[in-house]
C-alpha cells in the first residue's frame, strides 16, 4: 500500500484500513490461493452468515458453498442443490457478476478478481432495491404494451366500423359521378367524392396512431396533373369560402408541369388542410393558394403557398403550431372551433415527400403557410390518376373475356351493391354470397374466374373461407380472390395475403383501385381452368 507524503502520520494504518473496509455498505472478502478466507467485512459476513459460519466450522469454500444453497432452497435435493452450486461457483471462479441471494431475502452482486500471489477479492454491492426497480420497470412495459395493443385493436375496430358506412356513400358517389348528369349536378356529385376521399384520409391518420407515432405513413406516387386537383379542390372550399364572405383565389403557375409523378391523396390532404385552416382563422378578406414548381433534373419541387388574412400568430403560438391537439389559446378554440391533428399530420406528410410546411405570420395580419414536396417527372405515355376509370384502362380487354365470372361475398347487401355497380360496365357475370358457407357451396357448383371476399362474416369469416378454399384440393383451390375489407391498419394486407388472398382492397372502395388490383391478379394469380357448373 502506498501511503500520500503529505498524509497526517497515523500510529496503525492496518488497523484504520480494517475499520474503514467494515464501515462500508458493500460486502468485502479475500480469500487465500486454496480459497480459504483470510478476511471479511461485517457486511459481507452478514450476507453470507451460512456460508462464513461453515468456513469457521472448517468446511472448504465449495462444502460451506454448497451447504449455504441448501439451505437457501431446502425444496430441492441434494443433487440438484450441487448443480446449482457448482454452476454460481463456476461463474464466480470466473469473474464475472453473480447475482446471489441473501441468507435474508435480499439481493447482492458478488465480483471475484486475482490479487497477487494467488489471492482473491470479493466484492459483492447490495442491488435488491435496484431489482424491485427493474421489475416494476418490466411491469410497467408489459402494462404498456398491453395498452398499446388494446389501443391497437380499439383503433382497428372504430376504424372498420368507420369504413363500412363510408364504402356505402362514397361508392354511390362514384357511381353517380359515372352517370349522365347536369353540369351544376355532376360539381356537387364531385365535391361528395372529394369530401369523402379528405374525410378518409383523415380517418386513415387519426386511427392509425401507432403507423403515425412510428412514421410509418405510406407514400404511392402515381402520374397526376396537380392543376386538377387544384381546380377540385377549390370546387370543395369555394362555398365554405363563400358562407363566410371570403373571396378564395386558387391558381396554379405557369412554372407548374401538366403531369407529375406524387402521392395525390396525401397531396390532396395537406393542401386541403391548409385551405380549411385558412378558412376557418379568417373571418373578413380573402385566401390566396397558389402552385408553382421549382424545376430539377429528375422533376420538380412543387410549392404550394396559402395566404390568409386572418388572425395571425404570434411568435409563441408558432412554436407550438405543428404540435397535435393544439391551439393558440382556449378562447380561439371556442371562437374558431375544435383543434386536431391537422397541422401535424401535414408537416410529417410533407417531410416523407421530401419536403416541409413552413409558416410565416404577425397577429391581426394574416398567415402564410408554405407547403412543399418533391415530385419525379411523370412518364410520357402515362395516364392521370384522375382519368376516370374506362375501357382505355385495358380493363375491358381482361373484364369483357367471354364467361369472365366474378363472385362477391359480403355479408353487408350495401357492400355487394357497390362492387356490383362498379363492375357491371364492364359486363362480367356476377354472383353474389353473404358468407363463407355460401362460397364454398357456389365455387363446388359454379366455375368463378375471380371472388372478391369480405373479411368479416358471420357464420364463417373471409380468413377461414380462404383457408378451406386453398385446402380444398378442388378444381376451385387455387381461385383468384381478393379481399375487400374495412381492415385497414398497418399490416392487415400482409396478413390477408398470408392467409393466401391474391390481392387486397380496402373499403371504402375506389373504382379505379378495384380495378386496376383486379387486372393485376388477373395477370399474375393461378387460376382454376374454366369448367362447366355441376
Amino acid at each position: 500500500m502506498t501511503v500520500s507524503p503529505d498524509a497526517p502520520q497515523c500510529p496503525d494504518v492496518a488497523a484504520l484500513i480494517e475499520e474503514a473496509v467494515h464501515s462500508l455498505s458493500d460486502g468485502f472478502a479475500i480469500y487465500d490461493q486454496d480459497d480459504r478466507l483470510v478476511f471479511a467485512n461485517e457486511p459481507s459476513r452478514r450476507n453470507f452468515a451460512n456460508t462464513y459460519n461453515g468456513l469457521v466450522a472448517g468446511l472448504t469454500f465449495e462444502e460451506a458453498h454448497f451447504d449455504s444453497v441448501r439451505k437457501a432452497l431446502p425444496h430441492l435435493d441434494d443433487a440438484a442443490c450441487r448443480a446449482v452450486a457448482e454452476k454460481l461457483l463456476t461463474r464466480m471462479r470466473s469473474g464475472k457478476p453473480t447475482i446471489l441471494k441473501t441468507d435474508d431475502g435480499r439481493m447482492v452482486q458478488t465480483l471475484f478478481r486475482p490479487m497477487r500471489d494467488g489471492l482473491k477479492v470479493a466484492i459483492s454491492a447490495d442491488i435488491t432495491v435496484l431489482r424491485q426497480k427493474e421489475q416494476e420497470l418490466e411491469e410497467a412495459k408489459s402494462r404498456a404494451e398491453a395498452a398499446n395493443h388494446a389501443k391497437s385493436d380499439f383503433l382497428a375496430n372504430i376504424s372498420h366500423e368507420i369504413r363500412t358506412p363510408l364504402n356505402g356513400i362514397l361508392g354511390m358517389a362514384q357511381v353517380l359521378a359515372a352517370a349522365p348528369l347536369a353540369a351544376e349536378q355532376k360539381e356537387q356529385v364531385e365535391a361528395i367524392v372529394d369530401s369523402g376521399k379528405s374525410l378518409m384520409a383523415i380517418v386513415n391518420d387519426v386511427l392509425d396512431l401507432s403507423k403515425i407515432e412510428a412514421g410509418r405513413l405510406e407514400i404511392t406516387p402515381v402520374d397526376h396533373d396537380l392543376g386538377h386537383l387544384m381546380r377540385r379542390l377549390q370546387k370543395l372550399w369555394i362555398v365554405r369560402a363563400e358562407e363566410k364572405g371570403i373571396k378564395l383565389i386558387v391558381a396554379s403557375d405557369a412554372s407548374l408541369p401538366p403531369r407529375l409523378k406524387f402521392d395525390p391523396v396525401r397531396a390532396r390532404q395537406c393542401i386541403s388542410n391548409l385551405m380549411s385552416n385558412a378558412i376557418k382563422f379568417t373571418e373578413r378578406g380573402m385566401i390566396t393558394v397558389l402552385a408553382s414548381a421549382e424545376s430539377a433534373a429528375d422533376g420538380a419541387t412543387v410549392v404550394v403557398r396559402v395566404e390568409d388574412t386572418g388572425i395571425g400568430m404570434d411568435e409563441e403560438t408558432r412554436g407550438k403550431l405543428f404540435q397535435p391537439f393544439t391551439q393558440a389559446d382556449a378562447s380561439t378554440s371556442r371562437r374558431f372551433g375544435g383543434t386536431g391533428p391537422g397541422l401535424s399530420i401535414t408537416r410529417r406528410l410533407a417531410r416523407l415527400m421530401g419536403g416541409d410546411v413552413t409558416v410565416e405570420s404577425t397577429p391581426k395580419r394574416g398567415t402564410v403557410f408554405t407547403l412543399t414536396f418533391r415530385a419525379a417527372a411523370a412518364k410520357a405515355d402515362g395516364l392521370t390518376a384522375a382519368a376516370p376509370t374506362n375501357e382505355t384502362d385495358g380493363a375491358a380487354k381482361v373484364l369483357n373475356a367471354p364467361g369472365y365470372s366474378i363472385l362477391i361475398v359480403d355479408d353487408q347487401p350495401l357492400n355487394r351493391k357497390v362492387a356490383r355497380l362498379f363492375l357491371q360496365p364492364y359486363g362480367v357475370e356476377i354472383a353474389e354470397a353473404e358468407n363463407g358457407e355460401q362460397t364454398l357451396d357456389l365455387l363446388a357448383r359454379q366455375a368463378f374466374n375471380l371472388v372478391l371476399l369480405d373479411v368479416h362474416m358471420p357464420v364463417m369469416d373471409g380468413p377461414e373461407t380462404i383457408r378451406r378454399i386453398r385446402a380444398s384440393g378442388a378444381a376451385w383451390a387455387n381461385v383468384a380472390v381478393i379481399a375487400l375489407t374495412a381492415d385497414a391498419m398497418a399490416g392487415d394486407r400482409e396478413k390477408l395475403i398470408a392467409l393466401g388472398m391474391n390481392g387486397y382492397v380496402s373499403k371504402p372502395i375506389d373504382q379505379r383501385e378495384l380495378i386496376s388490383e383486379i387486372v393485376r391478379v388477373r395477370d399474375g394469380a393461378r387460376e382454376a381452368k374454366p369448367r362447366s357448373a355441376a
